[in-house]
């Protein structure tokens, strides 16, 4: 994320998360070395190859986590290229902490017109692979109790149940489970993230590469 997507993931953010008050400090976030936050956009024009990857890119610490900082599909939904914003729509954003050894995903959300497309899954694989650069051990996060279809993408991506807080959202006093994977590291999970990144790359025509 940068400065001049602020404004589209605040759009974003009110969306997602309408009772949430004070919106998030992402200005701040965005220089605190403890935070990661990622974003989809669609560069302007029809699609992407590798080597149009926008030169303006921010240069942070590592490569790879360059490369996925901006996460860049590769298509744009038929039928919406006239209507889309320049420069860069951002179709979602994801927050991530680093807790201990641990990255926390504090939030994560879509725009409304471009759910079902690939687009949350693309933020959870960027977060993986962020966690990994930063050699963090585990991704965790806490998730509605009634949000059954954000459960099944996290069991998907190997999440597991291991706690609950009791009336953690503030509009209607919902639990929150939390979730946590196994160490993304080991080669059991580094099998399960290559089969599904692959999945998912062939499904959605996302030209990137991990």
């Amino acid at each position: 994320m940068e400065l001049r997507d602020i404004p589209q993931v605040k759009s974003i953010d009110r969306q997602a998360f309408p009772t949430v008050w004070p919106p998030p400090p992402l200005q701040r976030d965005i220089a605190n070395r403890s935070a990661s936050l990622l974003v989809v956009v669609i560069p302007n024009g029809n699609g992407i190859l590798d080597s149009e990857i926008p030169k303006t890119l921010p240069h942070p610490q590592s490569k790879l986590e360059g490369f996925i900082r901006r996460l860049l599909p590769s298509w744009i939904p038929n039928g919406r290229s006239g209507s889309l914003q320049s420069p860069e729509p951002v179709l979602g954003y994801v927050s991530i902490w680093t807790m201990g050894s641990d990255a926390h995903i504090t939030a994560i959300a879509v725009d409304k017109t471009h759910q079902r497309e690939g687009v949350g899954e693309l933020l959870l694989i960027g977060t993986v692979i962020s966690s990994l650069d930063r050699d963090l051990d585990c991704v965790t996060l806490e998730v509605r109790e009634s949000n059954k279809a954000a459960q099944h993408l996290y069991l998907k991506y190997g999440f597991d149940y291991v706690g609950v807080r009791k009336n953690y959202y503030r509009d209607n006093h919902e639990n929150a489970l939390i979730m946590t994977t196994k160490p993304i590291a080991s080669p059991d999970y580094q099998r399960l993230f290559h089969q599904l990144t692959s999945t998912h790359k062939k499904r959605w025509g996302y030209d990137w590469n991990l």
